[in-house]
């Protein structure tokens, strides 16, 4: 039996990886990374810091059809939005169902998801199974219904939505939706193989898992001391403004490089109501006016100009969001 660890450089497979280390041997394990290419290079040298100290086996993955993030924005013409998040898909689904097809052996899955980060994880489960929803919908009529109508507001596609899952329901159909990538590969793979997931921090604060990598001799990504709270994509399309405003102030490299890989892509980046009206502008052939780079960066210079004044310039202070400053 072989132990997978899908590895992000953040803290909760961090935990995972060394708590994985300790139940079952570093042996026995493979840390496996799905590269977006459109990391912080701070994260990507921390995955060499934990591979190398932790002395793991490490498998670095990529979409056998993009050549990461602005490939996949070139080819399909935009980037990935909040509202249409195929990056997760294309960078990362897809390439860790291919690597699990391509094993022969059973495989217990260790990931590090908490059920606090957001109400969809909250209602995982710690012990369930990779091709789980390959076996049992995602997603019916019911499940629809019942996630809106106990939201306070809904958006125009969101009542859509609940109003169509509604009229069905009335017709008696549930119209089940399971994933289809590969799917004649998924059953033949399942009768012979295991592909069990174990999440051990599910239950866990964000706190107690740096605490669990800390008290194990190990570092954690320097980008939490710098005040993100998350660490995936440099941005991510579900990136906090907070955590935008940081990059803006402390990586102009990294604008450039969002500046430049826009104009290839010939598309921005953020979505329009990233910034407010004033500050998007009209771009020939667009009906819609739109939220470039630079407009994100004006809009947030504009907003913390008087703030600069009196903020504390020792480069060194800890800016965490955590507990971990001390």
């Amino acid at each position: 039996m072989k132990i997978i660890v899908p590895l992000s450089g953040g803290k909760d497979s961090q935990a995972s990886l060394l708590w994985a280390i300790e139940k079952y041997g570093v042996e026995n394990i493979e840390s496996v990374f799905c590269d977006t290419k459109w990391e912080s290079k701070i994260t990507y040298n921390h995955i060499n810091y934990l591979v190398d100290k932790s002395e793991v086996k490490f498998t670095s993955l990529v979409s056998s059809k993009y050549d990461g993030m602005v490939d996949m924005a070139v080819k399909k013409g935009r980037f990935p939005s909040s509202q249409s998040r195929f990056c997760t898909v294309e960078l990362k689904v897809k390439p860790m169902i291919d690597y699990v097809l391509s094993q022969t052996e059973n495989l217990i899955i260790v990931q590090g998801i908490r059920a606090d980060e957001s109400s969809e994880r909250s209602k995982m489960e710690e012990v369930c199974r990779y091709f789980k929803y390959y076996f049992q919908p995602y997603q019916t009529n019911s499940m629809i219904v019942e996630k809106y109508s106990n939201m306070k507001t809904l958006s125009l596609v969101q009542k859509n939505k609940l109003s169509k899952a509604k009229l069905r329901l009335e017709q008696g159909k549930e119209d089940p939706k399971f994933h289809t990538y590969r799917k004649k590969d998924v059953f033949e793979w399942c009768k012979k193989y295991d592909d069990t997931i174990q999440r051990p921090f599910f239950n866990a604060t964000g706190d107690e898992v740096i605490y669990y990598s800390l008290n194990r001799g190990f570092d954690i990504n320097p980008m939490y001391f710098k005040g993100f709270s998350r660490v995936g994509c440099y941005p991510c399309v579900m990136c906090k403004q907070s955590e935008i405003d940081l990059i803006i102030k402390n990586d102009e490299k990294r604008i450039n490089e969002i500046r430049e890989n826009e104009a290839l892509a010939n598309s921005t980046f953020f979505k329009p109501d990233t910034v407010p009206p004033r500050y998007r502008i009209k771009k020939e052939g667009v009906k819609k006016k739109i939220t470039p780079i630079d407009s994100v960066v004006k809009y947030s210079k504009d907003r913390h100009a008087t703030e600069d004044m009196f903020e504390d310039t020792d480069d060194f202070q800890c800016k965490s969001v955590y507990n971990i400053c001390e």
